[in-house]
């Protein structure tokens, strides 16, 4: 499938996303949904009610137009920072890739998250656009670190990098 773009009337939610790209009868079937920047996870009812599967739903919205392209758990889908409560609601997986997704999900929420003021030291020192390297940081919530010289920087993606946190 490829990617779907027109103009959104309503305000760019996750719900209004799914709409869009999939329909008013497909939305109905929808049971919780979650926007991580570009991309939605939902939980979606079946059409004959008895299993609920996952969906990613990739959705930019560049110059007034939303962009989208849907992608069903049993597809394989790349993107797997789905929360708990999305997967906690799906009924037995389709097929192997779902399972798989599914797996990847679980394994990316087990690991092992740092709280605010915590001591995290990457496995391989992060070059910054000043030249300065540094591998231990002060985490302050979401992407935002701190350097033992104070200075304050932005890791993005930084869960998918090795860490340890003391």
């Amino acid at each position: 499938m490829g990617w779907t773009g027109g103009q959104l009337q309503a305000p760019f939610t996750a719900r209004a996303a799914i709409e869009f790209e999939l329909g008013a009868e497909f939305l109905a079937r929808v049971i919780d949904t979650v926007r991580y920047g570009t991309v939605i996870y939902a939980a979606v009812r079946s059409h004959d009610e008895k299993e609920i599967f996952g969906l990613v739903l990739l959705a930019e919205r560049r110059g007034g137009i939303l962009y989208t392209k849907p992608i069903s758990e049993d597809m394989g889908p790349a993107e797997d920072r789905c929360p708990a409560r999305i997967l906690d609601l799906l009924t037995e997986p389709s097929n192997d890739y779902a399972r798989e997704w599914r797996e990847r999900c679980r394994a990316r929420l087990a690991r092992a998250h740092p709280r605010k003021g915590q001591t995290v030291t990457f496995a391989k020192a992060l070059t910054f656009t000043n030249d300065e390297s540094h591998s231990t940081f002060t985490y302050q919530g979401g992407s935002r670190f701190q350097t033992d010289d104070g200075c304050q920087c932005h890791i993005r993606c930084w869960q998918d990098l090795e860490f340890t946190a003391v």
